[in-house]
């Protein structure tokens, strides 16, 4: 399976980056590392996520040893990765809920 991040992914990639930033006292080339880990497993085992919330079609898989996840989609033999989400909510799923029809759209995905 390809994995791609959807320009909705942006934002979150924008505040883990930050957050490691902001946080020198944390290890970045280990979340780095178990980031890549899971990028590899999902592009391995595309619903080793969880569902997530509501939504029908949107998994959730969690970053071992962080507190972020990837929120994402699968269609057809693509990963579309929606979000890089923290699960502690400093950032708002409402992100992921304003792009829900634009990404139906855009990669023709069906369900809620």
């Amino acid at each position: 399976m390809k994995l791609e991040y959807l320009q909705t992914a942006q934002a979150g990639l924008g505040w883990f980056r930050g957050y490691y930033r902001k946080n020198p006292q944390l290890n970045l080339a280990k979340a780095v590392a178990a980031l890549r880990v899971a990028e590899l497993t999902l592009r391995d085992n595309p619903m080793a996520g969880e569902r997530f919330d509501d939504f029908e079609t949107v998994r959730e898989y969690k970053i071992i040893g962080t507190a972020f996840s990837l929120l994402y989609t699968v269609a057809g033999e693509r990963v579309l990765i929606i979000d890089l989400r923290d699960q502690r909510g400093f950032r708002s799923s409402e992100a992921l809920r304003a792009f829900v029809l634009e990404l139906r759209q855009r990669y023709k995905l069906e369900g809620k």
